[in-house]
């Protein structure tokens, strides 16, 4: 325990610090250097009380430390040294939430056709088609055919930037097939995320093509994907 002698120097010195958060620092630095001190002339024979003594004579006028030590700790540069920190921590807190969030639903099981009856599926075909458009990669997954002539795209997207949380585009692009048929009316749905799931569905799409033709063009990006179907092997 620090004796009644280093306390009072202590208490003087931190007297003329007037950045009262970084006081238990200096408080702690300084009695450490001290308590090394007495151990040293401990080892040398002194007593305890001598070398206490010695070792607070050693360190100096407690005023002038006090001074010079409040001129390293300026109030004005603490205050804005915190400030500062606690703004950077605000921000590392709102990203962090920003890019938690989609980060969280995007973890989360999302199946866009969940809602489709099985009794309902002509077929569902598991597809891997991949395409990209600046820094957004589309990735078509499932093509399924409902009984009433409703035909589901089921695709994902994310951008390839690490601070992207996804890219929204207001459709897949044109829909048409082998026969020469183009399907234009549809709805569609999709979830947020880092990577966005989402479905198309098209109505009276003609259970006889062969080939599924998906086709993007939009200020000189474009796509175009192909995808064989079941035709001629429909049971219902």
């Amino acid at each position: 325990m620090p004796s009644p002698k280093i306390d009072d120097f202590l208490r003087s010195v931190l007297s003329h610090v007037k950045f009262s958060f970084d006081k238990r620092a200096i408080h702690s630095e300084l009695e450490g250097h001290l308590l090394d001190r007495i151990e040293e002339y401990l080892e040398q024979g002194y007593d305890e009380e001598t070398a206490e003594r010695l070792s607070v004579e050693g360190m100096g006028d407690p005023e002038e430390i006090g001074t010079e030590l409040n001129k390293q700790h300026n109030p004005v540069i603490g205050w804005l040294w915190r400030l500062t920190h606690t703004a950077v921590v605000l921000l590392v807190a709102v990203n962090l939430f920003m890019i938690g969030i989609p980060l969280i639903d995007s973890l989360r099981v999302y199946d866009p056709a969940k809602d489709i009856p099985p009794t309902d599926i002509v077929y569902d075909l598991m597809v891997n088609e991949k395409v990209r458009l600046d820094d957004s990669v589309i990735k078509f997954t499932r093509i399924i055919l409902k009984k009433n002539g409703e035909l589901s795209i089921i695709y994902k997207y994310y951008d390839t930037r690490f601070w992207g949380t996804g890219w929204s585009f207001s459709g897949i692009g044109n829909i048409s097939d082998n026969l020469g048929n183009d399907y234009w009316a549809g709805s569609g749905a999709s979830n947020g995320g880092i990577v966005t799931r989402g479905i198309r569905t098209f109505e009276n799409f003609d259970k006889t093509a062969e080939m599924l033709i998906i086709s993007y063009e939009n200020y000189n990006r474009s796509y175009r994907v192909e995808i064989p179907l079941k035709a001629g092997d429909v049971i219902e």
